[in-house]
């Protein structure tokens, strides 16, 4: 729920409650006041039976006065007043129904001319009451214009003074730290937006600042290990082919050697895998997967071959718009990995379709928490050349181009498939 949405509500619903305590005191205030007018009335006509009775005027408006009897007399033994509401069957005049309507009573215990006298004038409510209901009625419909009025006043304002906050929030959305430019955000008059838009203006600097001087660095050290690291190879290699050196000195100019060319591939793997993370390969183009799995095909025939393992493809002519570099990184880790991780006289399988690019592959059962497959560092074989990063690169690639990564396993049958989600393919003619 956003923020004006929920404001909103809450202002409604604090409208509601106090409309409703105040209909409800408006209605209590109202019927004391009609009461009250009403008793002044009664007492008024009580007044007037009082003198006709006092100096013997006929009572040509009034019912005649009754005197007590003696159990009035006892219970009222001093003069009183009594006020009360009460309900008196009466005709409705051409309809022959009788009904009952609500009265407001006065009784009265006087003694005049030396006797007992009871007293009773009677004034209906109903014109009170619909006297105070046209009233609430009337207030509730004023509040209801005013409480719309209002609401729909509140969010056109509250929208004009979010605007600036929402483009932001999209703008912010759609920033890269690969972006050059900095980024731009919607003034505002308001004091806190302006305060919002600095720290978010600093942020964004400091963080393209940081990713330019990362990215820097990386290219710089690998590329200042990579020179090194070809030196020390090659001076292994000559002393390899000298004539001066016992078996014992071999093995261990052997094992330095690996050691260093394991490193190399540990610097160019991890180099590659910081680019496919800040998006370096945002350059894209129409890519054939059928050319590039037959081209990696023949790059990896020699280790098929070895392995005695048997391929089987079916690869459709779609095109997909993507990157070529990390496609071609996709597919070679793809095929490296079902390569290195099968067995003899194993099979591979590959299928391409518009939707989805599958490598399934014989091997041994996997061991640990698949969870854990597309983990840097983390490896299935105690191969020693395995560096535990090709899984690793083939989740970031397709992170990157929002493709859907799974596996699964079922009777030693391993399966890399990829959904092309998120991409829109062409056939190609």
């Amino acid at each position: 729920m956003k923020l004006i949405e929920r404001t909103s509500r809450t202002y409604l619903w604090l409208s509601i409650v106090i409309f409703l305590i105040s209909a409800g005191m408006l209605i209590f205030v109202l019927t004391i006041v009609m009461n009250n007018r009403l008793d002044e009335q009664l007492r008024y006509s009580k007044d007037v039976i009082a003198k006709r009775i006092k100096y013997d005027y006929p009572l040509t408006l009034f019912d005649e006065p009754k005197e007590l009897n003696e159990a009035e007399q006892f219970k009222f033994p001093n003069d009183t007043i009594i006020y009360k509401d009460t309900l008196i069957l009466r005709n409705i005049e051409g309809e022959g129904i009788n009904e009952f309507e609500k009265y407001r009573q006065l009784t009265a215990y006087e003694t005049l001319h030396n006797n007992r006298y009871k007293i009773v004038a009677r004034n209906s409510l109903v014109r009170n009451q619909d006297f105070i209901w046209v009233i609430v009625v009337s207030s509730f419909i004023i509040i209801i214009l005013l409480l719309i009025g209002l609401w729909i006043l509140n969010t056109q304002i509250s929208k004009k003074l979010w605007h600036p906050f929402y483009t932001n929030l999209n703008r912010l959305k759609n920033f890269s730290v690969q972006d050059q430019e900095p980024i731009k955000l919607e003034k505002s008059n308001i004091e806190e937006f302006k305060e919002l838009n600095e720290s978010i203006r600093n942020l964004t600097q400091k963080l393209q600042s940081d990713f330019s001087n990362l990215k820097e660095f990386s290219e710089n050290a690998s590329h200042e290990m990579q020179t090194p690291l070809a030196i020390m190879q090659s001076k292994i290699e000559l002393l390899l082919q000298s004539d001066n050196i016992n078996k014992e000195q071999s093995e261990q100019l052997q094992s330095i050697y690996q050691a260093g060319k394991r490193l190399s591939k540990l610097n160019k793997t991890l180099l590659l895998l910081a680019k496919v993370e800040n998006q370096q390969f945002s350059t894209k183009e129409e890519v054939s997967f059928k050319e590039l799995i037959e081209k990696q095909l023949e790059n990896y025939e020699d280790f098929i071959l070895n392995k005695n393992i048997s391929v089987s493809k079916e690869l459709s002519d779609h095109i997909i718009s993507t990157n070529i570099i990390l496609v071609d990184t996709l597919v070679s880790n793809l095929l490296s990995n079902a390569i290195k991780h099968n067995i003899n006289n194993g099979t591979i399988s590959i299928t391409f379709s518009k939707n989805q690019l599958i490598f399934s592959n014989t091997g041994e059962q996997l061991r640990g928490d698949p969870e854990n497959l597309f983990n840097r560092f983390k490896k299935q074989s105690t191969r020693k050349d395995s560096l535990g990063l090709g899984l690793a690169i083939i989740k970031q690639i397709c992170d990157v181009n929002q493709w859907q990564l799974q596996y699964s396993c079922e009777d030693k049958l391993h399966t890399l498939s990829v959904s092309f989600t998120s991409t829109t393919t062409n056939q190609n003619d």
